[in-house]
């Protein structure tokens, strides 16, 4: 697990964030930009209000993982992606990739508003 967050605005979301051992050791040690054979993942799912919890405590404070939303992906290749920034990106919903070249035309402008010195990655390791 690299990290953890939760998205407010329009997606509302929690999110975890995985590593393979590859992008792992890069965050681990600062390496910048990642090298290639770095994969990322960030499972969602939609943050609601606990009502177990919340009856409880006689007020609403607790939040928890509600349905699942996407798992999106993120793949260092340097070569196969030299026109993203080394990136190649997906999503999946329902288990299902989405091949919506329109919505995955977003992935890579988003990410570009990072400085350089992130290597396009908006995570940051949580030890």
């Amino acid at each position: 697990m690299v990290s953890v967050a939760h998205e407010k605005g329009s997606l509302n979301d929690l999110r975890a964030m995985l590593a393979n051992d590859i992008a792992m050791k890069a965050f681990r040690d600062g390496t910048r930009p990642f090298p290639d054979g770095a994969i990322i993942a960030r499972l969602a799912w939609k943050y609601v209000p606990s009502a177990e919890d919340n009856a409880i405590f006689g007020k609403v404070q607790s939040f928890v993982a509600g349905p699942p939303t996407n798992v999106q992906f993120s793949v260092k290749d340097s070569q196969k992606y030299a026109a993203t920034s080394g990136w190649g990106f997906g999503q999946f919903e329902d288990g299902k990739p989405n091949r919506d070249e329109a919505l995955l035309g977003t992935c890579a402008p988003c990410h570009a508003r990072l400085p350089k010195a992130e290597d396009f990655v908006f995570t940051h390791y949580a030890p």
